[in-house]
């Protein structure tokens, strides 16, 4: 692989991947906390259609992917992410404060950063952020919806195709060594074994599972980790071999006894309890410290969709 200096490190074309694909997650996230509030449907639906909406509005990747190709155009900071995301989930009937956007963030780019971790080659970008832009797709479907999913995948095709091999190394280059800076330990990562307790990531892993999520990262990892928790709980030696492998021991006396899942999540809970912990309860979705909070329908006027866009746009054009 060709070795890149710092200014190919800091491709600007990289900040669509970088904001899509973080969006993407975070899409994931508030969808959990949605459901696990027991939020009304169409206040869900809602939700996830106009942050969907305001995320992929055809003016704001446009203006990503142009903005990109100025002389002076600059990578986006990490401050200047969270900004923006935190302005697009905020969009509609929800808002965070500043604890949950903290811990959402946490989620996205460490969430990410595993994502390209077991990446092998540039094109995998790409893919993982069709599989993000599909997954987000299957939330509460509709035609208007898929179309702009449609549109945007599309659009980002194209620009990839045009950039060339070496561009396209370079934004995928770019996006690995943007999230290097990050390193909070998550639960739901080390529980699957895929983090260690110094916030690294594993290059493999003992399981079976593994190469189901290398496969499809990208994909909703909430949703994938609850099956896969489903089927440990289902097979006691799995979760033997989950414990051995996150030194776990059973309790003296039941030595030769199969570890009993909800006794192997109470361990879990003691042994990980300084770590972001995202899923405390067997029966959780693994979002719990991030909390949506309602607010009225007029407060979100101000708020709307084309206006925020058009806030965006402004602030994009604004940066150095």
């Amino acid at each position: 692989m060709a070795k890149f200096s710092p200014q190919q490190l800091s491709n600007p074309r990289a900040n669509v991947f970088i904001l899509v694909n973080l969006g993407c997650e975070m899409l994931y996230v508030i969808d959990q906390r949605l459901k696990a509030q027991q939020i009304a449907e169409d206040k869900s639906i809602q939700v996830i259609h106009d942050v969907t909406t305001v995320l992929l509005e055809p003016k704001f990747i446009d203006s990503l992917l142009n903005g990109s190709k100025h002389n002076n155009a600059q990578l986006l900071t990490a401050d200047h992410c969270k900004f923006m995301l935190n302005d697009i989930a905020t969009c509609s009937l929800m808002r965070l404060d500043e604890q949950s956007m903290s811990k959402l963030w946490n989620l996205m780019t460490m969430v990410y950063k595993w994502q390209l971790f077991v990446s092998r080659h540039q094109h995998h970008l790409l893919e993982i952020t069709f599989r993000h832009l599909d997954a987000i797709n299957r939330m509460y479907p509709d035609a208007k919806r898929h179309m702009l999913i449609d549109f945007s995948k599309n659009t980002l095709l194209d620009f990839w195709n045009a950039c060339g091999e070496e561009g396209q190394l370079s934004i995928y280059q770019t996006n690995r060594s943007w999230l290097q800076c990050f390193d909070t330990k998550i639960s739901l990562l080390i529980r699957l074994g895929f983090q260690a307790m110094d916030g690294s990531f594993f290059k493999e892993v003992d399981q079976d599972y593994f190469t189901d999520f290398v496969q499809s990262a990208g994909d909703n990892i909430y949703v994938k980790s609850a099956e896969q928790r489903e089927q440990l709980q289902r097979e006691p030696n799995s979760m033997d071999q989950l414990a051995a492998q996150l030194n776990i021991n059973p309790p003296q006396g039941e030595d030769l006894q199969p570890i009993n899942a909800r006794q192997f999540q109470q361990q879990f809970e003691q042994t990980f309890g300084n770590v972001l912990f995202n899923d405390p309860a067997p029966s959780s979705s693994g979002c719990e410290f991030v909390q949506l909070q309602p607010i009225t329908p007029s407060s979100t006027t101000s708020r709307g969709g084309s206006l925020l866009n058009q806030n965006l746009l402004d602030l994009y054009s604004k940066m150095p």
